[in-house]
């Protein structure tokens, strides 16, 4: 009996092995679904310090978007851009200065996704301006609606605001953290 037993667990762990080196096997031959991405849609120019400006219906600077490196994927339409720096101009106030490590721009869309390390700064002339700070945010460009459902950290001369989640209207000079906020004031 006690041999039956042996042989019971030799036969099980032979099996596990066995099952192991099948799939390990069967890995090797397939390709990493990344590769598969960049193999299907390659880039098909670069950008090397570019610089991408829109306007308005009526002609006016709507946006400067400059980026130390851009590469373009034709089949997204899209771009990759390496420490994007856009300014979104307002007619009667200085313009949003939005940076990040990362950022990929939807050209169908004409909307704009950060990631890592995103800050905006509003009137960034004065002494302390008002910060916003995340690791991913996304801008419809077309609407100018920010939104996030990443933590955020809203910072001025006298206030610190965080919170998960956030919608911004530009034009309507209007932020709203969604959940999770708390708000720390120290008058000067």
């Amino acid at each position: 009996m006690n041999n039956e037993k042996i042989k019971k667990y030799a036969i099980l762990i032979v099996s596990i092995f066995a099952t192991i080196l099948i799939i390990w096997q069967n890995s090797d031959n397939e390709t990493p679904p990344s590769a598969n991405i960049i193999a299907d849609d390659e880039a098909d120019f670069f950008i090397v310090k570019g610089q991408y400006t829109s306007f308005d219906e009526d002609g006016n600077l709507s946006s400067t978007m400059k980026s130390d490196e851009a590469k373009h994927y034709p089949k997204q339409n899209n771009a990759i851009l390496t420490k994007p720096n856009l300014l979104v101009y307002r007619e009667d106030s200085p313009p949003w200065r939005l940076t990040a490590d990362m950022g990929q721009y939807d050209m169908n869309d004409e909307n704009l996704t950060l990631n890592q390390n995103v800050v905006i700064i509003r009137n960034e002339t004065l002494e302390t301006p008002w910060t916003l700070k995340t690791e991913s945010l996304t801008l419809l460009n077309k609407s100018r609606f920010i939104t996030t459902k990443q933590p955020v950290t809203i910072s001025d001369k006298t206030s610190i605001l965080e919170g998960v989640g956030m919608n911004a209207w530009i034009d309507e000079k209007k932020v709203e953290l969604t959940s999770n906020v708390r708000g720390y004031y120290a008058p000067k």
